[in-house]
């Protein structure tokens, strides 16, 4: 029988909902390549910046300020290792040192005429600072006369709220109006004054992140979501959003103007401003082996940014107590990528006018996400088996694909199946060029793995067109 030509149209992303027996275009496992508008490519790596941060650095801010004469300033601010440090005239400067932990989170807030950058993390006191002095100033937070330290904070209207302190697990805290350093009750107006509220689940459950979006405070806790709503203290009402999704990592927590993502015990999960649910349980399992590879116990070091309509998400794999991979997801057309980005700590969305920049923290430096001058090593794209008309043997011939590439390169093509492999090594110059390779390869179950043996940028605008043999019982 002769061969007859297998084509594969569009690329679709990573798919393991159904193991090795997905869809052609669809990958079971690949790593560093991506699928946009049907193509598939490799991602680009990180472009460092200059000047360095200093070591142990672990988070990242952006600190907006305004002069008297309404000049707009934005400043990088980086914390770790017990230190703050503000990146001003081309260098870094310490702005605090001896605190007792680096997990901290940042609000941008004006107060009367200054803009302050405040800042938290659970176990030393509030921080301000407003973009000049050369020296963080603490900030007096109090409930009934007794110090109060926040871990997560978030800025609503005219209100700070604070949320995850010591000793207080369940409970969710407001300022005064107009004043982010008064958080006490005020008895003779309420409405006025801060106050607390106790978000109690009788479930083991503790408070993990407090987040505004849509006009309302949510609280996360381990396996719930709350929506906190009203204008004023006495018009605050409490409601249990209906699912079961909840999250031990705060910093994966990131919005669009109608959605809220973050990630939960399955997975990625989304609330709509009534509902949360996780992607897997809407149906949507094409990540489920690399999510069931999470570390729990390093779980809170997990964070995320959503940069030009994706999500990347960084995580822990296979017992790390680091993040070592970066998933992928674009919603504009629901593909999945999982890039091999070890040790991210932190990204931030870095705004400058119209402009949005995504940084990246690793241990080794700070980047620029996505924008080196050439692609991350080790890419590779496995097909799912190849589609078969009968239960019968089959063999496999030429392959060919029109690939386009910035520079000259090569990359592997492997046949695989149940009787072993065959490869091949291809050579591509700079610009457009047709790949034919002849893999000979006879089996029941065919696969195709694409392998980039250098750091080339190279995608498949076309498609694949694959030569396959029906044999003969």
């Amino acid at each position: 029988m002769a061969f007859e030509t297998f084509k594969i149209t569009a690329f679709r992303g990573v798919d393991q909902s159904r193991g090795v027996w997905g869809e052609p275009g669809a990958s079971p496992d690949a790593v560093n390549m991506i699928c946009r508008k049907g193509a598939l490519m490799t991602w680009r790596a990180p472009a460092a910046t200059e000047p360095a941060p200093p070591a142990g650095c672990a988070r990242l801010f952006q600190g907006f300020f305004r002069d008297q004469n309404g000049a707009d300033s934005r400043t990088l601010v980086a914390a770790g290792g017990g230190h703050v440090w503000a990146l001003t005239g081309g260098a870094w400067h310490e702005l605090g040192s001896g605190f007792q932990s680096d997990d901290w989170c940042a609000v941008n807030y004006r107060h009367e005429d200054e803009d302050w950058l405040i800042l938290v993390n659970g176990l030393d006191p509030m921080q301000r600072w407003d973009g000049q002095s050369a020296a963080l100033s603490p900030v007096d937070a109090r409930m009934g006369g007794v110090p109060v330290r926040f871990e997560r904070l978030t800025l609503i209207y005219e209100r700070l709220w604070g949320a995850v302190t010591a000793g207080q697990p369940d409970r969710v805290y407001w300022s005064e109006s107009f004043a982010p350093d008064n958080w006490e009750l005020n008895a003779a107006d309420p409405d006025t004054g801060g106050g607390f509220m106790d978000v109690a689940t009788f479930d083991g459950a503790r408070i993990r992140a407090v987040v505004a979006a849509f006009d309302d405070v949510l609280i996360f806790k381990d396996r719930s979501m709350h929506r906190l709503n009203g204008t004023y203290p006495g018009d605050f009402s409490l409601t249990q959003v209906y699912g079961s999704e909840g999250t031990l990592a705060a910093r994966t927590i990131v919005h669009t103007a109608s959605r809220l993502y973050f990630l939960g015990g399955d997975g990625l999960c989304a609330y709509d401003g009534m509902t949360v649910s996780s992607l897997t349980h809407g149906g949507d399992s094409r990540m489920k082996d690399v999510f069931a590879r999470v570390n729990q116990q390093a779980v809170k070091n997990a964070c995320a940014a959503l940069w030009r309509d994706v999500i990347y998400l960084a995580l822990p794999l296979d017992g790390a107590n680091g993040n070592t991979h970066v998933v992928r997801y674009a919603l504009s057309d629901g593909g999945w990528a999982l890039l091999s980005l070890p040790g991210v700590r932190d990204f931030l969305i870095w705004r400058e006018g119209q402009d949005e920049r995504l940084l990246c923290l690793t241990g080794d430096g700070l980047y620029r996400f996505g924008e080196g001058p050439d692609a991350l090593p080790g890419a590779y794209w496995t097909t799912p088996v190849l589609p078969a008309r009968t239960a019968g043997r089959r063999r496999l011939g030429r392959v060919c694909f029109p690939i386009e590439a910035e520079a000259a390169g090569s990359l592997t093509l492997t046949a695989l199946s149940e009787d072993g492999q065959v490869q091949k090594t291809v050579r591509f110059g700079a610009g457009r060029s047709v790949v034919r390779q002849r893999l000979r390869l006879r089996g029941r179950a065919l696969r195709l793995k694409l392998e980039s043996e250098g750091r080339a940028m190279f995608s498949l605008p076309d498609g694949m067109e694959l030569e396959i043999e029906e044999e003969s019982p």
